[in-house]
């Protein structure tokens, strides 16, 4: 399905400021559809000639009342003769109103408003909806369909929709929420029944109707801010400790003179609590995994000292290496620590392993240079554990095997190890390379026993479901491969992140 955007491009000569206008009306025009109990569509001319055929560029349903079309009609061209109100308001530029049969025993009631931007008419909205019957009307239904018609005027004046509009990072009020029809002067005129709930509930007892909205509690300035600002404007209140709630002022004009305005209101309370048990659990599980880095250098340490009082270069190496292994698992829990949700950027979490191994392996008569390039994505906690040990052992496997005894570079210069990262969308490529000596002739991983190469293989096969090779580099040193399939690259609550997404 294309978008309002690619419909304007590719099926009418709207230009990109209309474009833009249509977007910021089809953004609040479910309002309005809940307004008028009715579908709304937006229609578009494919060029400026007279008897150009209509597009349809947008189509709501209201939650208030019944849809008149099942099937999605957006996209489609009709002839003006099917149309003839739709075409009469383009021609004439001037709101239209009538009826078209359907049938035997079935009037739709149509009201086709131009929408105008500047002093052209770009498109037109066409309300559509049952005829209504000799059934009397409630207060709320004639309100919100007056409410529609004062709508449809500032639409037809240019005046709809606003210009820099507020939006609020959730769900703004609808009128199922909650509905307040104040005048000019700031006085409640009507309010919805889910409204003096709300009212209630911000601790506002006394009959609504004909009370002050600054009175009301919810923010003596929003009203004042929308006529200003001629826009809407969007508020948060708390009342108490426990009550929040939403409220969202819709300013009514009338050839630029305010006259009055709407308020959605929407009770946000158990919204809030969620949100802010969700904080809670997010700092306590960020503390957890401060504790567990904590912890864990503090058995580092502990190995150390072990290790100081030990006599055996082999006890020593085999502590060592068990040292470094905590650190890399410490240097993932540090992150997490630091990350405002559970997963971690596996690049930031590879910098500072082989930093950490950098200093521990360079000495002057055996320099080194270590690079990290690419970009691994996000990943998920468990995953950026298992990978962290993954690339510590592969990097002291090089440093270990690719320049010993009096190895270096015919050039002198230090011995370079290079992390590459690679996300691409099928796979994660993690290479370690070095330009050392490489390779012996009869090397086979499958034949290797030491325990690191057992530990990478052991994860990246068994745990990540993945595959490593070393080969010989393309000039000297070696390459250790590591490929990952992006289906175990998921968290269980979420999918992990492609950097280039």
């Amino acid at each position: 399905m294309a978008t309002l955007a690619e419909l304007c491009r590719t099926r009418t000569g709207l230009g990109e400021d209309d474009v833009a206008h249509l977007q910021d009306l089809t953004g609040s025009w479910a309002l309005l559809a809940d307004l008028s109990f009715a579908d709304l569509l937006l229609y578009a001319p494919e060029t400026d000639e007279l008897e150009s055929p209509l597009v349809l560029l947008g189509h709501v349903r209201p939650t208030t009342g019944t849809t008149l079309y099942r099937a999605d009609l957006v996209g489609q061209v009709f002839r003006r003769s099917r149309r003839p109100l739709i075409a009469e308001c383009l021609d004439e530029k001037r709101i239209v109103e009538g009826s078209i049969h359907v049938g035997v025993d079935r009037d739709i009631a149509l009201k086709v408003v131009p929408v105008r931007r500047g002093d052209e008419t770009i498109a037109v909205l066409a309300r559509e909806r049952h005829r209504p019957g000799d059934r009397p009307m409630s207060e709320q239904e004639r309100t919100y369909l007056s409410v529609f018609d004062r709508f449809a005027l500032m639409l037809d004046r240019g005046e709809f929709p606003y210009r820099d509009e507020e939006r609020f990072r959730h769900r703004t009020p609808r009128v199922g929420d909650g509905l307040l029809l104040v005048d000019r002067e700031g006085r409640i005129e009507f309010a919805s029944p889910n409204a003096v709930s709300v009212m209630h509930r911000m601790g506002m007892h006394r009959a609504v109707v004909g009370a002050r909205l600054d009175d009301s509690g919810l923010g003596p300035e929003t009203l004042r801010s929308a006529f200003a600002k001629r826009t809407s404007v969007i508020e948060e209140v708390v009342r108490g400790t426990e009550t929040t709630v939403v409220s969202h002022c819709l300013p009514l004009f009338d050839e630029g003179r305010a006259t009055g305005a709407i308020v959605l209101v929407r009770d946000v309370t158990d919204l809030r609590r969620r949100d802010r048990l969700l904080v809670s659990k997010d700092a306590t599980i960020r503390e957890v995994h401060h504790r567990v880095k904590n912890n864990l250098q503090t058995i580092s340490s502990l190995l150390r000292l072990q290790a100081r009082r030990l006599t055996s270069d082999e006890a020593r190496a085999a502590v060592g290496e068990s040292v470094r292994r905590i650190g890399a698992i410490s240097v993932v829990h540090e992150a997490l620590a630091q990350s405002a949700d559970h997963d971690v950027s596996f690049t930031e979490i590879v910098k500072p392993l082989v930093r950490v191994v950098e200093e521990s392996v360079s000495m002057p008569e055996r320099p080194l240079h270590f690079e990290v390039t690419g970009d691994a994505g996000i990943l998920p906690a468990q995953v950026t554990t298992t990978l962290a040990v993954v690339v510590t052992e592969l990097i002291q496997n090089a440093v270990d095997h690719a320049f010993v005894g009096s190895f270096a570079p015919e050039d002198g210069s230090p011995g370079r190890v290079e992390v590459s990262l690679d996300r691409r969308p099928d796979v994660l490529v993690i290479d370690v390379v070095d330009d050392g000596i490489g390779l012996p002739d009869d090397f086979d991983l499958s034949d290797a026993t030491g325990l690191g190469l057992t530990l990478v293989r052991t994860f990246v096969e068994v745990e990540l479901g993945g595959t490593i090779s070393l080969r010989q580099g393309d000039d000297d040193g070696t390459v250790a491969e590591v490929r990952i399939p992006s289906s175990r690259l998921v968290s269980p609550l979420d999918d992990a992140r492609d950097p280039r997404a």
